[in-house]
């Protein structure tokens, strides 16, 4: 066993720690909205840390090993050209504003606002399909990171049974059962304050850990390590990089495109979409959760530079002998490189590190997993089963329903981990499970928020070639490999561009050619409460800013000196960083700069992110209090309003000017 009684001992503390305080959140937990999406309550802080903690997971973080594994630091610079989106999206609220002044709780809900009723329930059917398969690799690779981490034996015996019990199924169970037993609770509620609480302990936690990697294993010999690589697969310069097959230049544009045209579009944290109190809190928790990425980020990168300075390296040799017999011992290619990395960091990292580690690991696993579930789980409810029974529930009936729905996503989640052996990088089966929804409801979502020409036919034909590639992509190297004995030659990323360039392109053709025959346009002003219809609810649309440096740092008259500040900083560092990488990719282009150049970048990389997370770490953890206790204080006396449950009520349509659906709120608007 790799683990000590202090590791032990500090995940168990942990986790009742935890318990404890989700306990104290059933209280809240009064109606409807609240378990859907804590009654629309939350401020940027608790917003941005829970949402963020439940958009991680152990997957997440075994991918990125496995990732750094194949390819260094080369993709991370490529990954530099999101600088711009990232700005542009959160700055000029791209797609997240509009879809807040709709005021649905979820996004089929809009599809039904926008498009109809019909395709409210395929849109759902498809992104719970699409959802769901995705999650289902979740629980077996977080039951393998700790069984194979902690070294734990393969069987067991437990008194008064006859038989060897598995450790990797008794250890997905338990994970699985205690993050249920998180969101059964209170729902949104529920799961926002213990992952704000567990991202707090995290973020902290992630510091601590890169700062003992680092100085467990130096910097030269981990640049040592990525040295040994091939001339042309080199994982320190990237413009050495033509041997990489996967994770290069291509990977890097095509995940560009995608920032923009997904933006949204992925429903498994959807319970964060509508909790913000104002869309300007989200715009806000959007903005500074830029800073609080930045110690999970560093964790991701110095982990498995470590790793592979261990398993390189000729002082190392002892220890990477005794790692490698551990990894020949798992069965399949794709779980060995999975593993890899975990099992090399139980042997680097010291006491007291490794129980940290196994915490933070165990804590993005009960935040991803609540998450995932509230999400697919709600949405199967929401956007299939009720609009397909068009039938008024109770609130005690509409939530038990929810609850089953959700236990239901928990038990195939476990029963597909069970059963699936992995063929793919896991960001790779991220592209290809995810592309059967995204690559078609960016179009959709895009067009349906902007575009008043925009028709149902259109959107349908959008959905259809995404999910029909994305199918493809899942099953296209098992296909491949049994007809010609080698994987399908385009990866599920290059997949993923043609079926959201094809889905954008047959959205608008098909509308287009509709809008020529009856000349349909949809009310869009009416459907975000704006210009004459505003006045029936509270204004959510300010007016555009006059200055133009205003408009290039998005401000509006909603920002706060604070919040002013905080975007202008924002603009400025993002700007300073893309420039610097456009300067030094030309001159990489004109004089090429040689690998020690290249280290000593990635170098203070490192160390400027290790220092700037102190500062980030205090100003988190303070806000993040702030705001529990203000949803606290907000939820002790809201008033409930029962026929808030993301139902649409009114579906009067015009052909000429199509009508808002009234959606949430119980609010009239005149026609």
């Amino acid at each position: 066993m790799n683990l000590s009684w202090i590791d032990w001992a500090i995940m168990g503390v942990s986790v009742v720690a935890l318990r404890l305080v989700s306990l104290g959140t059933r209280q809240y937990m009064q109606g409807v909205a609240d378990f859907l999406s804590a009654n629309r309550s939350a401020g940027r802080y608790l917003l941005t840390i829970a949402s963020q903690m439940g958009g991680i997971g152990v997957v997440t973080f075994v991918g990125g090993f496995e990732l750094m594994a194949a390819a260094g630091l080369s993709p991370s610079w490529w990954g530099m050209m999101m600088i711009p989106a990232s700005v542009v999206i959160l700055l000029m609220g791209w797609v997240f504003y509009r879809f807040r002044e709709t005021r649905a709780l979820t996004m089929a809900q809009f599809f039904e606002i926008r498009y109809s009723r019909n395709f409210r329930v395929f849109a759902g059917l498809l992104c719970w399909f699409s959802g769901i398969l995705n999650f289902g690799i979740f629980p077996a690779v977080a039951a393998r990171f700790f069984v194979y981490f902690c070294g734990l034996p393969e069987h067991f015996h437990c008194p008064g049974i006859p038989w060897e019990l598995s450790t990797y199924i008794t250890v997905m169970a338990t994970d699985m059962i205690l993050a249920l037993s998180f969101v059964m609770m209170g729902g949104q509620i529920s799961v926002m304050i213990t992952e704000c609480v567990q991202g707090m302990f995290c973020t902290l936690a992630m510091f601590v850990v890169s700062a003992a990697v680092l100085l467990q294993v130096k910097w030269p010999q981990m640049v040592a390590a990525l040295k040994m690589a091939p001339a042309d697969k080199s994982m320190l310069n990237p413009f050495h990089t033509s041997g990489v097959t996967d994770f290069n230049l291509t990977y890097g544009l095509i995940g560009l495109f995608s920032a923009f045209y997904t933006y949204m579009s992925w429903q498994g944290s959807s319970g964060f979409y509508s909790s913000a109190r104002t869309p300007h809190e989200q715009k806000m928790g959007g903005i500074i959760g830029v800073w609080r990425a930045v110690p999970q980020n560093l964790m991701i990168i110095v982990l498995p530079l470590a790793a592979l300075a261990v398993l390189r390296l000729p002082e190392y040799s002892h220890q990477a002998a005794a790692i490698n017999d551990a990894v020949s011992k798992i069965s399949g290619d794709s779980i060995q490189g999975q593993m890899r990395v975990p099992i090399a960091l139980a042997h680097i990292l010291p006491t007291g590190i490794k129980g940290l580690l196994a915490t933070v690991m165990l804590f993005v696993s009960f935040t991803c997993h609540d998450t995932y579930m509230h999400s697919w789980g709600t949405i199967f409810i929401q956007d299939v089963y009720m609009p397909w029974r068009n039938k008024q529930f109770s609130p005690a009936e509409h939530i038990r329903l929810l609850r089953l729905s959700i236990l239901g996503v928990a038990v195939f989640a476990f029963l597909f981990s069970i059963f699936y052996r992995p063929t793919h990088y896991i960001f790779m089966y991220f592209a290809a499970t995810g592309m059967i929804w995204t690559g078609g409801s960016g179009a959709v979502i895009i067009g349906g928020l902007y575009w008043k020409k925009g028709t149902t036919a259109g959107a349908y034909c959008a959905l259809t070639i995404g999910a029909v590639l994305g199918i493809f992509a899942v099953f296209a190297d098992m296909i491949w490999m049994k007809l010609f004995g080698h994987k399908f030659p385009i990866n599920a990323a290059v997949l993923s561009f043609f079926a959201m360039g094809g889905a954008l392109i047959l959205y608008v053709l098909v509308s287009l050619v509709l809008h020529s025959k009856n000349r349909f346009e949809f009310n869009l002003q009416k459907m975000l409460y704006r210009g004459q219809y505003a006045k029936s609810v509270l204004p959510l649309h300010l007016d555009e800013p006059r200055s133009i440096w205003l408009k290039i740092t998005g401000i509006t008259s909603e920002f706060t000196l604070a919040d002013r500040v905080l975007a202008i900083i924002l603009v400025t560092w993002n700007g300073l960083n893309f420039i610097f990488f456009v300067v030094f990719s030309v001159i990489n282009k004109i004089m090429p700069v040689a690998d020690s150049a290249w280290a000593n970048w990635w170098h203070f990389n490192i160390l400027w992110n290790l220092v700037l997370s102190v500062p980030i770490i205090v100003w988190f953890t303070v806000g993040g209090v702030i705001d529990i206790k203000a949803l606290f204080k907000t939820l002790a006396t809201a008033e409930r309003d029962a026929s808030d449950n993301g139902t649409v009520r009114d579906e009067s349509i015009r052909h000429s000017e199509p009508l808002l659906v009234q959606a949430v709120d119980g609010i009239k608007v005149d026609v």
